[in-house]
């Protein structure tokens, strides 16, 4: 099971670090870009004062962008090395090491002491978790009290059919998303009280297109989250298959995305 999950982030690593992918979102990497991450802050309350983690924290940008805008202090983590160094760099050119640090380290083994941060923020990124329970108890674990988990993520109107989960052939954000409720039960599970909920669909729908004018389709930008030998390659451009299901998941799914609030009692 452990190795089956080593290999789904290695593989997710591997299509983040892509420079056409960065280029096509504009290095932010989530739909919505930074005028969200700017919302998502103000929900979160981020401050000056505020001590923020930031989970898979890619190249960079969403750290540096917090910490120019609040001056706050912000810890970014990553499993991809390339990602690490990259951000690191940013970071130093933009004159904010003082401020920015990164460490490579894996959303499901944090790698600090108990009630740690004010602040986990986490974009398009949570619903890739392979083990979002060990995630959340974590995320819980590092939050202090009365500290807040702030997140944006792609969301299902609808679950997806069992027979269609069985069916699936890769490992995508919208194949591993969950409902509204999906979330809300896996965060107050962990003591997590959900504050505050917005719907920011419409930004899924243009990074979709951004995605379909940078790659051709969306098939090709799925190609590169896996590779012929790995068990986790997603599609196949021309696959007739591969496109049924990506039809049935959205079918089934309706996904949209969202900006969720929860709170640390």
């Amino acid at each position: 099971m452990q190795e089956s999950s080593d290999a789904t982030k290695e593989t997710i690593a591997r299509a983040y670090e892509s420079t056409k992918f960065n280029e096509v979102m504009d290095e932010a990497l989530h739909p919505g870009g930074l005028e969200l991450t700017a919302r998502l802050a103000e929900v979160a309350g981020i401050s000056s004062e505020s001590r923020v983690l930031d989970i898979s924290s890619g190249r960079g940008t969403t750290p540096c962008f917090l910490a120019s805008r609040s001056g706050c202090r912000v810890t970014g983590i990553d499993i991809s090395s390339l990602s690490i160094s990259l951000a690191a760099q940013k970071a130093s050119n933009d004159g904010l090491s003082h401020r920015v640090d990164f460490l490579l380290a894996d959303a499901e083994r944090l790698p600090f002491e108990n009630s740690s941060f004010d602040v986990i923020v986490s974009e398009c990124s949570f619903s890739l978790l392979p083990n979002k329970e060990t995630g959340v108890r974590e995320i819980a674990r590092v939050l202090k009290p009365g500290g807040r988990f702030a997140f944006t993520d792609v969301i299902l109107r609808f679950s997806l059919s069992a027979e269609l989960i069985s069916d699936l052939t890769f490992e995508c954000c919208f194949s591993s998303a969950e409902t509204r409720e999906g979330y809300r039960q896996l965060l107050t599970g962990a003591g997590l009280a959900e504050e505050y909920f917005e719907d920011h669909s419409k930004t899924l729908k243009k990074a979709t297109y951004q995605v379909i004018t940078g790659y051709g389709s969306l098939s090709a930008f799925w190609e590169q989250f896996g590779s012929a030998t790995s068990p986790h390659c997603p599609v196949v451009e021309g696959d007739p298959s591969s496109r049924k299901l990506w039809l049935r998941m959205f079918q089934e799914g309706k996904p949209g995305y969202g900006l969720f609030s929860f709170t640390k009692s």
